[in-house]
């Protein structure tokens, strides 16, 4: 059975049911500042007690150590690759601000498995969209994806995953609607964009919205009203969005 559509004073207009875009990676960052900031705190302490217990001096250089380690490119707290995602994210979503007003937008929804970085629900049916901050190219190379020559399949087996994810919670809503599983490039160009694979596609970030509109796909406002009723639970603070801007 249908979840039925949300009557206009429980529509998620309200800021009550809005999610900001990248919302869990600024959870993140916040969080590994803290992590940050209390190791140093630590080792600040057992560097001051190695005055009067030498052992501790070596406690704080360890500390130290490891902290350096973990906060190298790439490594736990790389907080530089935490603030290219919320860039990124951010980017993608003030491009999809550029749809019609006929289209749904939600960021960072929740699946029980993981966030998904943005779902646009609209005519053309329902879209799970992975952001890539990374900088360089995307191109298909032998029937697989390369970005700046090493193999990206991993990034097509995420997007598949995420698309899944929310198929999975339309299914358990009564709605059979196929999800599109959408990889979007915030700063790296994609050639021949967009690059098509099984049951997933890499796109520009400014061929996002000409790629959403365009596809051949068409389904009633109710079932799009209903798609998004499956996906914001009134009360909850972690869902929500807009209709994208007229």
């Amino acid at each position: 059975m249908l979840r039925p559509a949300l009557p206009p004073a429980r529509r998620p207009t309200d800021k009550r049911y809005m999610r900001k875009p990248a919302e869990f990676l600024r959870s993140q960052l916040r969080l590994r500042i803290a992590v940050f900031a209390a190791t140093i705190s630590v080792a600040t302490t057992l560097a001051l007690m190695g005055i009067r217990w030498w052992p501790a001096s070596f406690v704080a250089l360890g500390l130290l150590f490891v902290l350096e380690r973990q906060a190298g490119r790439g490594r736990v707290l790389d907080l530089e690759r935490l603030q290219r995602g919320i860039l990124g994210e951010e980017a993608v979503a003030d491009a999809l601000a550029g749809l019609p007003s006929s289209y749904w937008v939600l960021h960072g929804v929740s699946t029980g498995h993981g966030d998904v970085d943005h779902v646009v629900i609209g005519p053309t049916g329902v879209f799970a969209l992975e952001t890539k901050a990374w900088q360089g190219s995307f191109y298909r190379r032998r029937g697989q994806l390369y970005c700046n020559g090493k193999p990206a399949e991993h990034v097509l087996r995420q997007a598949r995953g995420a698309a899944m994810q929310v198929r999975q919670l339309l299914l358990e809503a009564g709605i059979d609607e196929w999800v599109e599983a959408v990889v979007v490039a915030s700063r790296a160009s994609v050639s021949r964009s967009p690059i098509r694979f099984r049951q997933a596609h890499v796109v520009s970030i400014k061929g996002v919205v000409d790629f959403v509109v365009r596809r051949r796909h068409w389904i009633r406002s109710s079932k799009v009203l209903a798609v998004v009723a499956s996906l914001v639970e009134p009360g909850e603070v972690d869902r929500g969005g807009t209709p994208s801007a007229p």
